[in-house]
């Protein structure tokens, strides 16, 4: 296969993008797993084909017209059943593999890519998959409404052949992640782009072609593609995609055999899980992990001053919390990357537990704010969720600051309110562990989902040389730089690693996929990624039953 060149000297790797919309401090990164292979798939015996599983996800997906949509996990599963990306991540997050694509290469300094496009790719519609088509999706994802700020780079798409060749607005040594984009990116056929119905006229040209999509509930039924463009894919006749918001009730079905696959995060949920007699758990693996946070807005006082912010960080207990969520499962987070990410470090400078030394930082901000320390935390209906930060305004008030907890809301009420910022904090599980350049979207200045509204020099010069500079360890020394800066102001406040993992019956097999293919179609050497934020392969799924 043609790699993306050097990309196993550059760390082109993919993170969160706009729409990754997962709203819960409910998640853990620790223990080992018990029932399952944490995530390998180990040798399930020979694949056969037919029959059709229930997957229960968590959440509803009104809009699929990809350019617009807001997909949290629930419907990127969706889509990686019905479209196909241009790229894929493997195992290593340092490597990064062309897929619908059949080549991504570079020109010398970064500023020109040239995506070859493979041949003999048919939509569900019959039409076929070509350099125009691919052209149209990436000017469309560009000037879209959600996905304009990620793309805003490019400055020019131009068909030559069979190839796109993109040019852009200054080097851009990690591309590639994006035309991934945690899944999101799908490529849609001009019938879907073209048509009014764009939000539910679903056409890719992945394993799985729609045959019903329900917006009002979010359920999604497909079936077999069976002019898929790998060989011998999908297994699988068919999944039916049903919404179960309440995890209880998914776990539930689980054992109750009307689901066949679920998914969730946190340690109370997987404990459950693992206790379901004639099921499998598998666990994303560690060092690539989500980070869940409570987000903080520093454009609002009081948190727009670092000591407040401090504060809250010292004040906050995480031994009590994981406890009350995690079973005291929980790996902590002092940063926003994990372990196995460019820019990692040891000691980032995030506050340690202090209460003492909490109390003085109230006290000074109250001295500057006549008395006053008080902010509002936004929550979902979780019952977790709502535990949770119960727990966390009586800490807070025992250093004096007060907490009010907002009424309820559904998630894409509080996203609303974050970008407008008139929302002071709320649960955030976000920026699993790909390229640190996707994370140029959440924290540059100006960008349209900086929800914490930061405005940091420090911040924006780092990520602008983590982006165009091809030296690793230039790029690594910004990134070390950007991810100190974030932890020393307490730009959020961080809590846990998000253990996320999926749960199925014993006769189902293959959640992790085949090998990627090469060059030809044909199944490569080079493995996906197992799981990451709950993403994962669906063309290699089937049942035994």
């Amino acid at each position: 296969m043609t790699r993306t060149a050097n990309s196993r000297r550059w760390a082109l790797r993919l993170g969160a993008l706009v729409a990754v919309l997962a709203l819960a401090l409910a998640a853990c990164g620790g223990g080992d797993d018990e029932k399952g292979d944490g995530g390998g798939g180990g040798d399930e015996g020979k694949p056969v084909a037919g029959g059709t599983v229930t997957y229960a996800v968590e959440g509803a997906t009104t809009n699929f017209c990809i350019p617009r949509a807001q997909l949290a996990i629930s419907g990127i599963l969706v889509v990686e059943a019905v479209y196909d990306t241009l790229t894929r991540p493997t195992q290593d997050p340092n490597v990064y593999e062309p897929y619908l694509a059949k080549s991504v290469t570079p020109n010398d300094d970064y500023t020109q890519w040239t995506i070859e496009v493979r041949d003999g790719v048919t939509f569900h519609d019959g039409t076929p998959l070509t350099a125009e088509v691919v052209k149209q999706n990436l000017d469309v994802w560009r000037n879209g409404v959600l996905l304009n700020f990620v793309f805003q780079n490019i400055a020019d798409t131009v068909v030559s052949g069979n190839t796109v060749v993109v040019t852009t607005k200054v080097p851009w040594v990690a591309f590639p992640a994006f035309l991934w984009s945690t899944g999101r990116t799908g490529i849609a056929a001009p019938s879907q782009l073209d048509s009014p119905d764009c939000d539910t006229k679903m056409v890719g040209t992945g394993p799985f072609k729609v045959d019903t999509f329900d917006p009002t509930t979010g359920n999604v039924s497909t079936s077999k593609n069976e002019s898929y463009w790998r060989e011998g894919y999908p297994y699988l006749d068919g999944i039916d995609f049903i919404v179960q918001e309440e995890s209880s009730q998914r776990f539930n079905g689980l054992e109750g055999g009307q689901f066949d696959i679920t998914h969730s995060s946190g340690g109370k949920d997987l404990s459950t899980a693992q206790a379901i007699a004639g099921t499998t758990t598998q666990l994303e693996p560690k060092g690539r992990q989500e980070i869940s946070h409570m987000l903080i807005n520093v454009s609002r006082p009081p948190l727009n001053n670092v000591d407040a912010r401090k504060a809250v960080a010292m004040a906050v207990d995480r031994d009590k919390l994981n406890l009350i969520d995690q079973k005291g499962m929980a790996r902590y987070a002092n940063q926003v990357f994990d372990t196995r990410i460019t820019g990692y470090v040891e000691d980032p400078g995030f506050p340690k537990h202090d209460v003492a030394e909490a109390k003085k930082l109230v006290e000074k901000v109250k001295a500057a704010n006549g008395g006053q320390f008080a902010f509002t935390i936004a929550t979902t209906f979780d019952q977790s969720t709502q535990t949770l930060f119960k727990e966390v305004k009586r800490q807070l008030a025992q250093v004096g600051i007060e907490v009010t907890l907002a009424a309820p809301v559904d998630q894409a009420t509080i996203i609303n309110q974050a970008i407008g910022g008139s929302v002071d904090a709320f649960g955030w599980r976000n920026y699993p562990g790909q390229d640190p350049d996707t994370l140029y979207v959440w924290f540059y200045g100006g960008s349209i989902v900086n929800f914490n509204h930061i405005d940091d020099p420090v911040i924006d010069e780092a990520l602008n040389t983590g982006r165009s500079d091809p030296d690793p360890d230039e790029r690594k020394q910004a990134y070390e730089t950007f991810n100190r800066r974030m932890s020393e102001q307490v730009y959020n406040m961080w809590t846990w690693y998000t253990q996320w993992f999926v749960a199925h019956s014993d006769s189902v097999h293959g959640i992790t996929g085949p090998n990627l293919p090469d060059d030809t179609g044909a199944v490569g050497t080079e493995k996906p990624v197992d799981i990451l934020a709950g993403y994962h392969q669906m063309l290699g799924i089937w049942s035994s039953k």
